[in-house]
């Protein structure tokens, strides 16, 4: 069985390693949507703490795995020493009186002095053993489990920066665009009241739109920076670090994923989920651990050695070994044990009845993202042709208004659904990149 354990833990740490050695990788100018991540799970506090506590676990595993095997001791010593010789008065009765007489115990010499002792400590029964190592193999499930989460947590994040980022600099560009469309309607404005079409209230409204679009512009940038702020802050980057990304692709496809199967996904991938489980059976192994306490504890103890003592007169050596079986047996401590049993007992009980409420919270959240998900599927191809209407709109409008026969107020109306329909659809697309971030972070596994 010990050597079955010991494959699994070369196992388990050989897979974090390569993780580590996956996740490695130079800084780049330009950098897409994984390399950020692989970014961001090189820096990252939370990952880099999640896999240290896993490797804490582990050994403390190891150390459970230790407690089967010999405790092997080897003690020397070597020295020099003296002790006063002990004198001692002896009176005894004589015919003619007491007679006291005084003798010395020991020599009054320093001397040298040398020894080993080998010792062995094995346990045979010990019933608190195996859950203790049954305790600390499922300590360790518990911070790998934390290790992922720290992964898909830190991902999501990422993925939410790096299109919030890339969202900002469309929105950017859209307001750029804006102005750009009000100052050129402004200038058509200004012709034609030159030449007596077009009011002075025609010039006011349109001055009016073009600083609008200006507000508008100063906001985006300033968006834009946060959102480059919020991006370098998840990668561990500093702050005012240039940022260059790829413009990701959001491709719409229909096939809108099974609701049963996101919700099989998360119960079998979750690491909270998982966490659970595990947290249950931990408590279960606690109350066997604390049941044990009726049981006695048997182990065999050896040593052997040798002590070298030398006078200038004499020496003398002892050579010595001994095996010894002890045994322990606990029959009354207080109701100590009783109640650790009751307490175990009762932490075991509270584990279950949550059970149905971690259950129920899991399959709200599946459902939250699978309808937001669902909804953002279903908004975007009327957002994709509220733009194409849109255009089509100011480019009648502005030819109207060109050739005399429409108002300003339709042209600069026109602008508005325009640039209002593109922040639709444009809130569509990075919607739809978030939901499925989002779905994947809660089934556990990329689905999407």
């Amino acid at each position: 069985m010990l050597k079955g354990i010991k494959g699994r833990l070369g196992f388990r740490f050989g897979g974090s390693l390569i993780f580590l050695m996956l996740i490695m990788m130079p800084a780049s100018a330009v950098i897409n949507l994984k390399e950020s991540i692989k970014m961001a799970l090189q820096n990252n506090p939370s990952v880099i703490s999640a896999q240290k506590k896993a490797e804490a676990a582990g050994a403390r595993l190891n150390q459970a795995v230790g407690a089967f095997f010999p405790t092997i001791k080897l003690d020397g010593n070597y020295g020099k020493s003296y002790s006063q010789p002990a004198k001692m008065q002896l009176t005894s009765q004589t015919p003619s009186g007491p007679v006291t007489a005084t003798q010395s115990f020991g020599t009054d010499a320093a001397a040298n002095s040398n020894g080993w002792k080998l010792s062995l400590s094995q346990p045979i029964f010990a019933a608190a053993l195996l859950p203790g190592f049954q305790i600390a193999q499922k300590s360790y499930d518990l911070s790998e489990q934390d290790f992922r989460k720290a992964i898909q947590s830190t991902t999501y994040d990422v993925t939410v920066a790096y299109f919030g980022l890339l969202s900002a600099d469309k929105f950017l560009k859209l307001a750029e665009d804006s102005l750009r469309l009000a100052r050129s309607h402004l200038s058509q404005v200004e012709s034609l009241l030159k030449s007596g079409v077009a009011t002075r209230a025609d010039l006011l409204r349109s001055e009016v739109q073009v600083a609008n679009s200006e507000v508008s512009l100063t906001r985006a940038r300033n968006v834009f920076e946060l959102s480059k702020n919020s991006f370098n802050n998840v990668l561990g980057r500093q702050l005012d670090e240039k940022v260059e990304i790829v413009d990701e692709v959001i491709e719409k496809s229909n096939a809108l994923p099974d609701y049963q199967g996101l919700k099989q996904s998360a119960f079998e991938n979750r690491p909270d989920w998982k966490q659970y489980i595990t947290g249950k059976k931990i408590a279960e192994e606690n109350l066997s651990l604390a049941r044990t306490g009726y049981l006695p504890t048997v182990f065999i103890n050896g040593q052997t050695g040798n002590q070298y003592t030398e006078y200038p007169s004499y020496n003398y050596a002892v050579n010595s070994w001994s095996v010894v079986g002890v045994a322990s047996w606990t029959l009354f401590d207080g109701l100590g044990l009783q109640n650790r049993i009751k307490e175990a007992a009762a932490n075991l009980e509270a584990q279950k009845a949550s059970e149905e409420q971690v259950r129920n919270a899991i399959v709200l959240e599946v459902r939250n993202a699978y309808l937001e998900l669902k909804s953002v599927l279903e908004t975007i191809d009327s957002a994709k042709k509220a733009v194409d209407f849109a255009e089509e709109s100011y480019k009648v409008s502005d030819l109207r208004f060109n050739s005399g026969v429409g108002t300003n107020l339709e042209v600069i109306d026109a602008q508005v659904a325009l640039a209002q329909a593109k922040t639709n659809y444009l809130n569509a697309k990075f919607d739809l990149a978030i939901a499925r971030a989002k779905i994947n972070k809660i089934v556990g596994k990329e689905v999407i």
